[in-house]
């Protein structure tokens, strides 16, 4: 995919908000009449419709990034930072559900989406990653394999965001953060 200029860009992206929110199903040539942006056009900046769901969903992962990110560098100790940065992820999700519900597909398919795959590592389970080291190396937390951590807790989240959406067509982020943020930072273990 080549680097589309800022405005063809933002028409594609309001564009996208149309399409249904747990789907980003879509032909090139659909969203070029959704966009109103020539069909030519696209084809030129997109190789097919792979390129174009690894162009909305590499746009929600960096809508969601910023949610993590200052949710990672706000006040407090690494268990708060690291509860609010789950809450945020969940936010993201319900904001952006085609981030849960088509993610565990461009995983799947890393051959076709691996870039959004790598983005996925880099701006989701990287700060993540980077949270449970902090706490680990202030005692805050107790951790035998950090990386793991950083994809279950990650994981756990969409899961959860994916299950929700999927079978109410709608994400309660305060219930599920109630329910799950206690869960993950309990364990399961009685102490």
């Amino acid at each position: 995919m080549k680097r589309l200029p800022d405005d063809l860009a933002a028409k594609l992206i309001d564009a996208g908000e149309q399409l249904s929110g747990t789907n980003l199903d879509v032909s090139i040539d659909e969203m070029a009449q959704m966009a109103e942006i020539p069909r030519a056009t696209l084809y030129y900046y997109f190789s097919g419709k792979d390129d174009l769901i690894s162009f909305f969903l590499q746009d929600k992962l960096n809508r969601a990034s910023v949610a993590v990110q200052k949710a990672i560098n706000s006040e407090g100790t690494v268990v708060e930072r690291l509860e609010r940065t789950l809450g945020s992820v969940m936010e993201a999700m319900a904001a952006h559900p085609t981030l849960c519900t088509e993610m565990p597909a461009a995983v799947r398919d890393a051959g076709k989406y691996g870039e959004v795959v790598s983005g996925a590592e880099r701006l989701m389970v990287a700060p993540f990653r980077d949270l449970l080291i902090e706490g680990k190396a202030t005692g805050e937390l107790v951790l035998s394999d950090v990386d793991t951590a950083a994809v279950a807790l990650m994981g756990a989240v969409n899961m959860v965001a994916m299950f929700q959406l999927v079978q109410t067509g709608t994400l309660d982020v305060e219930k599920a953060n109630a329910a799950l943020i206690p869960q993950l930072m309990q364990g399961l273990l009685p102490r």
